[in-house]
């Protein structure tokens, strides 16, 4: 080594650093393998969206694996800048110079933070959870208009929906424009409305209105009356009587039997819904993900997490 490997590390240098990147401040400072485990802190972050989208549905699951490391990794990110400013603050005059100090070594991982997040994020988007805000009131009482949801990816093409599912698909036909409704019938069913009653394979669906003070916190959201509808052992919530769009035409419904490999979707406030009965049945393939979780809702906080029928 000669004397202008021995440099004192500036702390100013080592805080920019840590806040362009992850861990850099700390390999400037060299604690490579601090910085290192740092900078690996978003892919860790990801694997949680994974554990998160294989494990069944609840409140805790998502405050436990997503909310309360999303907080951690915030923390984390100022915590490493202020811990690099602190050991380059301690650093010995005489810092003898490491191999990897070098601003290439800075440039390449300043240069792959970036990549590497937006890649976390892409990978995440595409195969984990992707957000949707919701900006109508088509499935009003369960979805309200302003609710941002998480819509659960991982087995979208392996999963073959049931009859009371919530999905999310794209509608080619109209653009590939991304929906979310329920589904009422699935493969091989006949579905059809009698006078907003519904039926599925000649039978009428049981549905028991249910008292507004049960709304609580929503009941300013609720022009309508709301029920309990139950279909094949599932029961959930629909709306009647949203006086601005009810019509004839979205009342009744011919015998219309489902395709294969699709499914016949419903919104739950019957009255405004832009549904099957404009734009048909819906390809399988078409299918988005399932919803899973409100993650910010409208309204009231006392709403938040898994979705409960």
């Amino acid at each position: 080594m000669t004397e202008k490997d021995n440099r004192a590390r500036i702390p100013w240098v080592a805080l920019v650093l840590s806040l362009l990147s992850f861990g850099v401040g700390h390999v400037y400072c060299g604690r490579i393998v601090k910085g290192l485990a740092i900078f690996s802190g978003w892919s860790l972050f990801s694997l949680l969206f994974v554990t998160t989208a294989l494990l069944p549905a609840s409140t805790a699951t998502l405050v436990g694996l997503i909310a309360i490391p999303a907080i951690g990794l915030l923390v984390l990110y100022f915590y490493a800048a202020f811990d690099a400013w602190r050991l380059a603050r301690q650093a010995s005059e005489n810092y003898t110079l490491k191999d990897y100090n070098r601003g290439v070594f800075y440039a390449l991982l300043i240069t792959l933070a970036p990549l590497q997040s937006f890649g976390t994020l892409t990978a995440v988007r595409e195969f984990t959870f992707e957000a949707f805000y919701i900006p109508t009131r088509s499935m009003t009482p369960t979805v309200l208009a302003g609710d941002r949801v998480l819509v659960n990816k991982l087995f979208r093409r392996a999963t073959v929906p049931r009859r009371g599912d919530l999905i999310v698909f794209r509608n080619p036909g109209l653009g590939a424009e991304v929906f979310i409704k329920r589904v009422v019938a699935i493969s091989g069913d006949t579905v059809e409305l009698r006078d907003n009653k519904l039926w599925i394979n000649g039978e009428a669906l049981p549905r028991q209105p249910i008292p507004r003070e049960e709304l609580k916190e929503i009941q300013a959201r609720i022009p309508g009356q709301v029920y309990h509808e139950e279909n094949a052992g599932r029961r959930y919530r629909v709306m009647l009587g949203d006086p601005p769009s009810a019509s004839t035409e979205h009342k009744n419904l011919a015998p219309t039997l489902v395709p294969q490999r699709s499914v016949f979707v419903l919104g739950d406030n019957r009255d405004n819904s832009f549904d099957s009965r404009a734009f048909g049945c819906i390809h399988a393939g078409d299918i988005v993900g399932y919803p899973q979780y409100l993650y910010f809702p409208a309204v009231t906080w006392s709403r938040f997490g898994a979705y409960r029928e």
